[in-house]
């Protein structure tokens, strides 16, 4: 499990860089954002599979899982960022 939980943390940045692009570059509402998080993790955890160079040591299905947190967590993170520079632009 920690394997899986590194290999997500490592590839969150990449799809919270895809996302981000995604959202200044479409009109897809808000609210989709977390679902589409959640497919580009899963979607950047299994094209990790076919990375030769990537050695994981995890199944197919610990990299789509690992992929699948990646998505949760990038849409997480980014709320929690643009919460909280509401509230500092808010208390300022």
């Amino acid at each position: 499990m920690e394997a899986i939980l590194i290999f997500a943390g490592i590839i969150t940045a990449v799809t919270a860089g895809v996302v981000q692009v995604i959202k200044k570059t479409t009109a897809i509402p808000a609210k989709l954002m977390p679902l589409i998080s959640l497919v580009i993790g899963t979607a950047v955890g299994a094209a990790t599979l076919f990375v030769p160079e990537l050695n994981t040591n995890l199944s197919t299905g610990g990299q789509i899982l690992g992929g699948l947190i990646s998505g949760l967590a990038a849409s997480g993170l980014y709320d929690v960022a643009s919460k909280t520079t509401d509230g500092i632009k808010e208390s300022v």
